[in-house]
């Protein structure tokens, strides 16, 4: 086989007689200071670490020695076939999400075992306002088996797994594998840290640091550790594995329309609110007096992106409820609507195989001088059917995301977060962080 073939043959490796389930976990490695304030976890020490190595461009799987040969599809793409136990997949995209479909072949051209992997190319530089962004996360689905792996982010010394909204363990490593599962089972895995606000600039974080306890200590309705905590949630969609785990060659993936709608919805659940500044004659605010729900009229700021990724477009369609002032006997003193201005689409980029965009968004009170409402997603679509949300936003008021893909009714729930205090939208105070992708093909 010639060298600039996508796939190379390394036959220089030592003698693994495993079945593919055995590699398991896998993911890149990171490199940690030891010179950190911070305790960071740990990243597993299994055997199977370096098996699967991502850089800019390129992708390396090393898989264990046999009999027969192997079949590698890349997101239902052949790429490789043969009996190579080093494959390193080149001229990839970087910071994009890849699939490979590794399916072990018999001495008589069975399909004997599958194994699926989903990971990400490296970047060169790494976003630093999210730091989710750019965050490598492995994902191996085996026989019986889903194995997750993922950087590990600075300052977080442990994390805590959910599995379909249930609280498994916590852990002070960045891997987790599950053998209780159900072969006809859609699987969501969540995975929720805390880190301190502080940040590796000294003075940057004295500052916010400062303002953060001193909110913390005024408010009654937050806590000085509230105000100086960052949030994490990393989600991970893993379809069921008797679909996963077919050979390519058995699936029919059809014209399906590959059409999404995006819906970005900030709300206060109160249904009044006070004025922190006692000089103002508008003591209170109406609030929308409800819980999560995709569907409701009653919101601060509703932001609506149409996706099609089979003709890469996107579009944006937005939304800003009215906002009600009242005296201190709840008597209506005023109300205004603040501009949607604040409100964009932007760096939206679409190539032969995805789409991308990112959702900017600005409001504030237009009746009183306050904090705006902030935050940025960045949502990468592919056209094989699988998503990449990726978000940071203030923590407060409420935050909702939903999806809901052309042709169904129903709205997937991607993100939820419940208000910590209005205080908590200071540009000073912590923030919170999300990323939720899938693998289901």
């Amino acid at each position: 086989m010639k060298s600039d073939n996508p796939i190379l043959n390394t036959s220089k490796m030592s003698k693994r007689i495993l079945p593919l389930a055995a590699i398991g976990i896998a993911g890149t490695l990171y490199a940690a200071s030891v010179n950190r304030r911070r305790k960071t976890a740990s990243i597993s020490h299994s055997r199977i670490m370096d098996l699967i190595k991502q850089k800019p461009t390129s992708i390396s799987v090393a898989l264990p020695e046999s009999v027969g040969r192997y079949r590698v599809y890349r997101d239902h793409k052949l790429i490789y076939n043969g009996p190579a136990t080093k494959l390193m997949d080149r001229n990839l995209i970087p910071g994009t999400l890849y699939t490979y479909s590794i399916e072990k072949m018999d001495e008589n051209d069975h399909v004997e075992e599958i194994l699926k992997i989903q990971t990400r190319t490296a970047v060169d530089y790494k976003e630093r306002e999210n730091v989710l962004q750019d965050l490598i996360m492995t994902s191996v689905v085996a026989n019986h088996q889903v194995s997750l792996e993922w950087e590990p982010i600075e300052g977080v010394s442990e994390y805590t797994i959910f599995k379909n909204g249930v609280r498994m363990k916590t852990i002070d490593c960045c891997s987790y594998s599950d053998a209780d599962l159900k072969s006809d089972e859609e699987i969501i895995y969540t995975i929720k840290a805390k880190r301190p606000l502080q940040r590796s600039d000294q003075i940057k974080w004295e500052i916010k640091s400062l303002v953060a306890h001193a909110v913390g200590a005024i408010k009654n309705d937050s806590s000085t550790e509230m105000a100086a905590k960052e949030e994490f949630s990393i989600t991970k969609k893993i379809g069921p594995l008797n679909q996963l785990l077919k050979p390519v060659g058995a699936k029919s993936e059809g014209n399906k329309e590959r059409l999404w709608q995006l819906r970005y919805t900030t709300f206060l659940n109160d249904e009044w609110l006070q004025n922190p500044n006692p000089a103002s004659a508008d003591h209170y605010f109406k609030g929308d007096n409800r819980s999560f729900d995709p569907e409701s009229s009653k919101f601060r700021t509703r932001a609506d992106v149409f996706i099609d990724s089979e003709n890469p477009s996107a579009l944006l369609s937005k939304e800003v409820g009215k906002t009600e002032a009242f005296n201190k006997n709840e008597e209506f003193i005023e109300e205004a609507d603040a501009s949607d201005e604040g409100i964009k689409l932007k760096k939206v980029f679409s190539d032969d195989d995805k789409i991308m965009f990112q959702l900017h968004h600005s409001i504030s009170n237009p009746l009183v001088m306050s904090p705006a409402i902030d935050y940025i997603v960045c949502g990468t679509f592919y056209k094989d059917g699988q998503f990449d949300l990726v978000g940071i936003h203030d923590q407060a008021p409420h935050h909702e995301i939903y999806l809901k893909e052309a042709g169904t009714e129903d709205w997937q729930p991607i993100h939820q977060a419940e208000s910590k205090g209005l205080e908590m939208m200071a540009s000073t105070l912590a923030n919170q962080y999300w990323l939720y992708s899938t693998f289901t093909s």
